[in-house]
């Protein structure tokens, strides 16, 4: 997702910035839905369709979601193997070890482990937020350019990107399951996994939004925005190599 919003504002400066902050309810109100699910219905996702709409259609949205999330970890691999060679490593050696840390957490730590973990290291994430200030857009500029729209199919299938990398499958389905796994019954619990899943809406937007002003800003020092690399390529001129890595 840090991929699509860094190309929206290398290719379309601040115009796909409001339709970052438009998406902040958007995100809340499709998890938050789930969130009521599996309080109500004590079941996740899938055995939700299975059991309104039968075998068939649960094992087709199941076979569906697999395949999104092996396309999405061969993506998150990717990007983990790209960063490693900016450290020194080879791609082949840092894919295996990215491999190696996700099956070994899976297998030795509880759920509410890897759910400290993957926070903690989500909100790493929000260092492009600091570089959204560190890289000084002009209000002016950055209003300006935010009020601008395209008629360019390029510019549609970002808008398009965007929704995509921001609402994903496999997010309702863990959050369901998740709430179901950790036992939320009471209208309390659903007052309090709305409250943090608002605030997870509003901070995973805010890094959409630091990473495309990020470069939009930094456009006219990038070649490209393709990959993790170029992305520090961007931000090299202005914060340094080292603080890009």
């Amino acid at each position: 997702c840090l991929i699509v919003a860094a190309q929206s504002g290398y290719r379309w400066g601040y115009s796909l910035l409001f339709l970052q902050v438009i998406l902040v309810p958007i995100l809340f109100f499709a998890q938050e839905l789930t969130i009521r699910l599996g309080v109500y219905t004590q079941q996740g996702h899938t055995a939700c369709i299975k059991k309104h709409y039968g075998c068939y259609w649960s094992t087709f949205a199941a076979t569906l979601l697999v395949l999104e999330c092996i396309a999405a970890m061969m993506s998150e691999v990717s990007g983990i193997a790209a960063v490693g060679e900016l450290w020194g490593l080879s791609r082949t050696l840092a894919t295996f070890v990215s491999a190696f840390i996700i099956i070994f957490t899976v297998f030795f730590f509880r759920y509410s482990q890897i759910e400290v973990i993957g926070v903690v290291l989500g909100l790493f994430e929000l260092t492009f937020v600091l570089t959204m200030f560190l890289f000084k857009p002009g209000l002016m500029e950055v209003f300006e350019g935010a009020s601008t729209l395209h008629d360019d199919p390029r510019f549609l299938s970002l808008v398009t990107a965007n929704i995509g990398a921001v609402i994903m499958p496999w997010m309702i389905y863990f959050q369901q399951s998740a709430v179901v796994a950790r036992g939320m019954v009471t209208a309390e619990d659903v007052r309090q996994e709305r409250s943090a899943t608002l605030l997870g809406s509003i901070l995973t937007q805010l890094v959409m939004i630091g990473a495309l002003v990020s470069l939009a800003a930094a456009r006219s020092k990038a070649k490209n925005i393709k990959t993790v690399v170029d992305i520090v390529d961007a931000m090299a001129p202005v914060l340094g190599w080292q603080v890009s890595r």
